[in-house]
């Protein structure tokens, strides 16, 4: 019995190390969000919607999608209210996607993911990814690499070729979005916001809760004190 839970304990241990060696990272190949392109629906005013294959480049944080032509194409911001994604929902806030935490009314506590190429560049750089076009090409040369996605390739040639590009870092960034303006969700960007009016208030909230900035829950406390 003691010899079956040891078993049971060192392959339970086994299968986190192998997941957590399979963990997806994004590549300057397949330089996405998620590992893979999923179903997704666009929601644009006038209660239009569509749907299709879709994920979010790193560069700029913008949506693509796949067409029945098997190439990825880009979409913009113009007239979308929504994006879902798998079971995430986006909005566009200062023309990137931002992932939906919480809400207070309308008073949202949102996510942005980036990819680190300013620390991809200070690390060197190297030719990478698919061919670009010429405006993407011009932004990136200054960082010495090249992204896969930026010209309309098809789907089935990146997937070959998927996991070869160099690991891009992450960088997370929450904002609170309140009445439309986008806040950094830092104690410097909460406090500006406020400004002398709610300043006592501001302070006195922060002394009946201790605020992590980086901790989800943590920061919808303070989207329910913006939203008083």
């Amino acid at each position: 019995m003691m010899m079956r839970k040891v078993f049971s304990v060192i392959g339970l241990l086994l299968l986190t190390v192998v997941a957590y060696a399979q963990k997806f990272e994004p590549n300057t190949k397949w330089p996405y969000v998620y590992e893979n392109f999923m179903p997704g629906t666009i929601y644009f005013e006038g209660n239009e919607k569509s749907t299709a294959d879709m994920n979010i480049h790193l560069w700029g944080n913008v949506l693509h999608y796949v067409k029945a032509d098997g190439k990825i194409y880009q979409s913009d911001d113009r007239k979308v209210m929504r994006v879902e994604i798998g079971d995430d929902a986006y909005i566009y806030s200062d023309h990137k996607l931002v992932k939906l935490l919480a809400n207070q009314g309308t008073n949202l506590l949102v996510l942005l993911t980036k990819g680190d190429f300013d620390a991809m560049r200070s690390s060197g750089g190297g030719a990478y990814g698919s061919s670009l076009n010429s405006s993407a090409s011009r932004d990136l040369s200054s960082l010495g690499f090249d992204l896969g996605g930026l010209e309309q390739p098809e789907l089935g040639l990146m997937l070959q070729e998927k996991k070869e590009g160099r690991t891009i870092p992450l960088v997370y960034q929450y904002f609170f979005i309140i009445g439309g303006q986008q806040i950094e969700a830092t104690k410097k960007g909460v406090g500006k916001f406020l400004g002398d009016a709610k300043a006592d208030a501001w302070k006195q909230f922060q002394k009946e809760h201790k605020i992590k900035w980086k901790q989800e829950e943590s920061l919808k406390e303070v989207l329910l004190f913006l939203g008083q």
